[in-house]
């Protein structure tokens, strides 16, 4: 153990790990914040999206701002390890402090930082992580995982109030630009006051709306797993989505979270969200269809929204209680997970739109957890967003405008007392008409 917690840990020689040097999302100096806070921290999200990465990136940033190397410990967790060590996580703590550190539990002398990669194979980890904070606050610990009811559901019992927990999304087309050293669109946000286009926003799109598309094109297929720019041909790239990410959470992850769940049920229902996302989905009509009980289709879905794949988008109503009750859509947990099965986009129009679609709901649920669809009869809006109290109707549109396709969202924004309604695009920025703002995807 002493072994391969050195091996772990190179920066206790001084060494630079090639981490520190790569591109940095968004969201790492919110989470450089969080643990310099009173809170340890628990970081979920989907395989390979870029969590051991982060942490990598902190223990560089932490070394940089001259925390004393042997007071950052990195750990990463293995099936193997886990399986043929007893107590494993006991055993790398305790070697941790006593023989790197040379201090007891409880008489940490300064604050110490402890990063835990892919904590979920361990069993009763957040029993013990919880046992080393109440015996010493001097410890800080980072703990990541691929599944959220674990991380979620342990770290609500067992460790309220010690730590925060953060769900790291797939990595937005901002973040794609960023890790592949390309020049992201600035910020661009709805808000009720908005009224033009700002300066810069326009003279970037103008100056860059070719490169911008063709970039985008790419992210919708690639952009959701980092490490995809290390492969050069498509058919790599799509056999590690399919085989490192996909199969990895379907064969393994999930029936091991949920005692046994049938990997074939899994990968059934899977298989038919990831070909029907953005449609409605009724749980009695799709529970006939594929013969199993509706109890037990609603336990496989929450199964694969606890592996991150897929999320819900509920139906806009007053009644959160009825909401839950009406018809659903689920959304794929990033668009590369629907796009890598095709060739250039620019080739599949009828498949574009409702890939750009799920990005969309992607990008605007980030900004607001209360985002849901509408749908009254046949007549159905994308996406209902509310922004400072104010509830916008937004429509997806990649093809070609017609005038009926606005009908319908400027009188709902009139309805609602919104100021304007907006009209995603693929690639068409227009404020021309003050009631419907024209917005492309990839500026969102």
């Amino acid at each position: 153990m002493i072994y391969l917690i050195n091996t772990y840990n190179p920066h206790w020689e001084g060494q630079v790990q090639p981490e520190w040097s790569w591109p940095r999302r968004r969201v790492f100096e919110y989470i450089l914040k969080l643990i310099d806070g009173p809170l340890s921290l628990g970081i979920g999200g989907l395989r390979r999206t870029g969590k051991t990465t982060i942490l990598k990136q902190l223990v560089g940033e932490l070394s940089a701002n001259r925390v004393p190397a042997k007071r950052i410990c990195y750990f990463q967790f293995d099936r193997d390890l886990v399986l043929k060590h007893d107590n494993v996580l006991e055993r790398v703590l305790d070697a941790y402090l006593l023989d790197f550190l040379d201090e007891a539990i409880g008489r940490i002398k300064d604050r110490a930082y402890i990063f835990l990669d892919e904590i979920q194979l361990v069993p009763r980890w957040s029993d013990i992580v919880k046992r080393y904070l109440d015996r010493d606050p001097a410890l800080t610990f980072v703990v990541s995982g691929s599944s959220s009811l674990l991380l979620e559901s342990e770290s609500a019992e067992s460790l309220a109030g010690r730590l925060d927990m953060l769900r790291l999304s797939p990595p937005d087309f901002r973040d794609y630009m960023t890790i592949n050293g390309l020049e992201p669109p600035p910020e661009f946000k709805i808000d009720p006051g908005l009224r033009k286009i700002p300066t810069e926003t326009a003279l970037f799109y103008g100056a860059n709306k070719s490169r911008l598309t063709t970039a985008y094109l790419d992210y919708l297929r690639w952009g959701g797993f980092p490490r995809l720019k290390e492969l050069d041909d498509e058919e790599s790239k799509r056999r590690y989505i399919k085989e490192v990410v996909v199969e990895k959470i379907l064969r393994y992850d999930l029936p091991a979270r949920f005692g046994g769940e049938n990997p074939i049920d899994l990968e059934m229902l899977y298989g038919i969200y990831a070909s029907e996302y953005g449609q409605i989905v009724e749980y009695n009509t799709l529970s006939r269809d594929v013969g199993i009980s509706v109890g037990r289709l609603k336990r496989l879905t929450e199964s694969l929204m606890a592996g991150y794949l897929v999320q819900y988008c509920f139906n806009y109503t007053r009644s959160k209680r009825k909401s839950g009750r009406t018809g659903k859509k689920v959304y794929l947990s990033t668009p590369s997970l629907a796009a890598h099965r095709y060739g250039p986009l620019d080739t599949f129009p009828e498949i574009l739109g409702r890939i750009v679609e799920n990005d969309v709901f992607l990008r605007l649920r980030e900004m607001d957890a209360n985002l849901t669809f509408w749908r009254v009869g046949r007549q159905e809006i994308d996406f209902i967003f509310h922004m400072q109290d104010v509830v916008f109707p937004v429509e997806c549109k990649t093809g070609r405008l017609r005038s009926n396709d606005t009908r319908l969202i400027r009188s709902l924004a009139e309805k609602w007392g919104a100021p304007f309604s907006v009209m995603v695009t693929f690639d068409t920025f227009d404020f021309s008409d003050p009631s419907i703002l024209r917005v492309p995807a990839f500026m969102l």
